[in-house]
């Protein structure tokens, strides 16, 4: 036998053994298991160890899968090109806007706008457009192709042409941008498919203009390359004898939630720290936007300061919990583990389809058009939108809610998303006014969610969160539910016929001078006369201020500038909760107070007056007003009867209200009548005046007694519960998830015994005790 203090000592340093492990696996990637090693190539196919240039991912990777494929059928690189229109024509209805995505689809809180060829005045060209832009793009499609579908390359310097134009900031001018000497981005394969990709490089050389080498600094923190002043130099101990990389220095690997949160929001995976201010940087796009963070970590584990934060015990997401990643619902539509044929081509009898492309067929030409949700319909074709896994894809709604009255009712007018993205606890942009700009030349970004100055930065600011506004969303199936956004009010400047947005630079020309506010601006804007302006100040809510702000505008030659304004809906689908986190309560929406009905505070105040308007997002029908409050702040409110939505305990109809009450003060009236004349008849009855033996007799049989009781008990306890469910609010004790199928039970009891009782008086022919005589 061993002894128990030798089993006790090998233990533990067995466990010392495993900590050691699983630390080393957390400090650095393991090799890819399951990748060859391979060389990397520029352009040309030369081994960049001999050439020096850049690594051309399309050669290097196209050894072994289809690169132009993947490049031409992947929305992260195409990102709206293949979409182009004229100005005006796109879903979004800008009369600026020439696509629907990222190239082309003007962003009013990044506030840069894609020229197209034509206009006279040019914000952003092409290779300006890869320098703001490029950090949410992953390469390929429009900063390697030309609007016109030739190679960037072959397009000949010219400074009239957004395409080959760029703007010196230093000297106020467009000049010609040479694509030969800076090169294209191609699609990045590294940024995507390595574990530890250096993006902060690849912004950097995005910035600097060096566009060909974007790719190649990516590699940066494997060790491959590094930056030696204005040069790239290649590793050359990451090479073998062969000219491949070293076995240790493949890390390649299938797209991770790390991956994916470069250029979308917040993912935060990492289990040895905690979520803090520094997590909540502004090149978070999504959770800017929204506030949403993909994350398994407790929420009171991070270290935020949040409202109630002891009670929230939940995790950010409980798909992150759950250990699920983004590509498991954003999966390759032809993977063969996920691929199912659209139900037009799979044959009425098969239940499954089998038949699946061979793993060597999908490794070799694999789709990057990931399964998207419908709100991309207008970007993508409609196979796509239908392929992403939606919560029945893998939840069984009925088997879990049989709590829930009235289930298909619900699921059929709410996404799964109302309930269980009950509210986000991190900061979101609300007001987004650039009708004015800071001393560094910004807009003013008002956050939604967070006490004391409004600064998401800010540890002193309580973070208290917020509850997203409920407006309808359709489906794949073409029905509209419920469905949880943010919304982002933007004001800004326009000018011209038609109408163009105020550049970023010329909007600062007509504010700052040295960056100092003009004498004009201050002047005009300056109310307490201390010759400062202050946050309060600087808004446009005189005429006074609008039409210096114009003088302004005009003097740097733009016709007719004026004030619009926007609500953009961002649709929320993470920070998903459960069990008793989301919403169970059938009064918080069955009452008053309806969270349906909750409006959402746009903006605090209504920069020059101008009163925005809601944009149609491509799945989602605006249904609600606009209105203002006593104190000038602008609310969203939805409106349910627009919804086609009628809320039992919320909405009411007054004239069936009214009706209700007559109906029942005259059912009162006549049991009050009916019993009345019964008594008084009992009363006035002449009696004998000696006793006489007597028997009681039942007038009417056990049946029409039962019958009779049994309407007038169901009647009452209709009424009763019918009150409950009509106002439930009042009744703050009773559940109303039992209450409802009692009512409905009753009702269908009185609707049985009224048949019944009819047949059974036709029948006997005992109707006639009914029928005057």
């Amino acid at each position: 036998m061993m002894p128990l203090r030798l089993k006790r000592t090998l233990f533990l340093v067995m466990l010392a053994l495993l900590l050691a492990l699983m630390a080393v696996g957390t400090v650095a990637a393991q090799p890819s298991p399951i990748h060859p090693t391979f060389p990397l190539l520029d352009e040309d196919g030369v081994n960049v160890l001999v050439s020096g240039k850049p690594v051309s991912t399309m050669r290097t990777c196209g050894g072994c899968h289809n690169t132009d494929l993947i490049e031409k059928h992947g929305f992260h690189s195409r990102v709206g090109l293949d979409e182009l229109t004229v100005p005006g024509a796109a879903p979004s209805g800008r009369p600026w806007d020439i696509s629907n995505g990222l190239f082309g689809m003007w962003d009013a809180i990044l506030y840069r706008y894609l020229s197209p060829r034509g206009d006279t005045i040019i914000d952003l060209g092409t290779a300006d457009w890869i320098k703001t832009y490029g950090q949410r793009h992953a390469g390929g499609g429009p900063a390697v192709t030309a609007r016109t579908g030739q190679p960037l390359t072959a397009l000949k310097p010219d400074a009239g042409n957004p395409e080959t134009a760029t703007h010196d900031a230093a000297a106020g001018e467009l000049k010609a941008w040479d694509w030969q000497a800076s090169g294209v981005v191609e699609n990045n394969c590294f940024l995507c498919h390595t574990p530890h990709p250096d993006n902060a490089s690849r912004i950097d050389a995005l910035q600097r203009g060096q566009f060909g080498w974007a790719d190649t600094a990516t590699l940066q923190s494997e060790g491959i390359v590094s930056r030696q002043g204005d040069a790239w130099v290649y590793n050359p101990d990451a090479f073998g004898d062969d000219g491949k990389l070293k076995e240790e220095y493949v890390k390649l690997q299938s797209p991770s939630s790390d991956n994916c949160g470069q250029c979308h929001g917040k993912v935060f995976v990492d289990t040895e720290s905690f979520l803090s201010y520094d997590d909540l940087a502004k090149d978070n796009w999504t959770t800017l936007r929204t506030g949403q963070i993909f994350s398994g970590q407790r929420i009171s584990d991070s270290a935020l300061n949040l409202a109630h934060k002891d009670q929230l015990t939940r995790s950010w997401d409980v798909h992150a919990e759950r250990n699920l990643k983004c590509t498991d619902c954003h999966y390759s539509i032809n993977n063969p583990a996920y691929y199912q044929p659209p139900a037009e081509l799979t044959p009425k009898h098969l239940t499954f389809e089998p038949r699946r492309v061979d793993i060597a067929d999908y490794l070799q030409n694999p789709s990057h058009d990931l399964a998207h949700g419908p709100q991309f319909k207008a970007e993508t074709n409609t196979l796509i939108t239908q392929s992403m896994r939606r919560c029945e894809s893998c939840h069984d709604f009925k088997s879990t809610h049989t709590w829930l009255p009235y289930e298909d009712k619900h699921s059929a007018s709410l996404s799964c998303e109302a309930c269980h993205i009950p509210s986000i606890h991190a900061p979101a942009i609300a007001q987004n006014d650039w009708t004015v700009v800071d001393t560094t030349g910004k807009g003013i970004v008002s956050f939604r969610g967070v006490a004391g100055d409004g600064d998401p930065q800010n540890a002193h600011n309580l973070i208290e969160g917020y509850r997203p506004i409920l407006f309808p969303r359709y489906g794949v199936d073409g029905r509209a539910r419920l469905a949880p956004y943010n919304l982002v009010t933007s004001w800004y400047w326009v000018y011209g016929d038609p109408a163009r947005p105020v550049r970023q630079q010329d909007l600062q020309k007509a504010f700052l001078i040295d960056g100092q506010y003009k004498a004009e601006i201050v002047a005009a804007f300056d109310d307490n006369g201390d010759g400062v302006l202050d946050k309060a100040e600087l808004r446009i809510d005189t005429e006074g201020k609008q039409q210096a702000v114009k003088a302004q505008l005009e003097v740097l030659g733009l016709q007719n500038p004026r004030i619009d304004a926007e609500v953009t809906p961002y649709s929320l689908s993470h920070d998903v909760t459960y069990g008793d986190f989301a919403i169970r309560d059938c009064k918080t929406c069955h009452s008053d107070d309806s969270l349906v009905s909750q409006p959402m505070l746009l903006a605090s105040y209504i920069p020059g007056n101008v009163q925005p308007h809601l944009l149609k997002d491509a799945n989602m029908e605006p249904a609600g007003e606009l209105v203002v409050d006593e104190h000038g702040a602008l609310y969203a409110v939805p409106l349910t009867a627009k919804e086609s939505l009628y809320l039992p305990g919320h909405d009411r109809v007054k004239w069936i209200d009214w009706l209700g009450i007559v109906m029942l003060l005259t059912v009162f009236a006549g049991v009050v009548v009916h019993g009345g004349l019964r008594l008084y008849a009992d009363a006035h009855r002449a009696h004998t005046h000696h006793k006489v033996a007597t028997r009681k007799l039942y007038l009417y049989t056990f049946y029409e007694r039962l019958w009779h009781w049994l309407q007038a008990l169901a009647i009452l306890l209709l009424i009763l519960t019918g009150i409950v469910v009509h106002r439930p609010d009042m009744f703050g004790s009773v559940d109303l998830g039992v209450v409802v199928p009692v009512h409905n039970v009753l009702g269908f009891l009185l609707l049985f015994n009224a048949f019944f009782s009819l047949f059974y008086f036709v029948v006997g022919r005992s109707i006639k005790q009914f029928l005057p005589e």
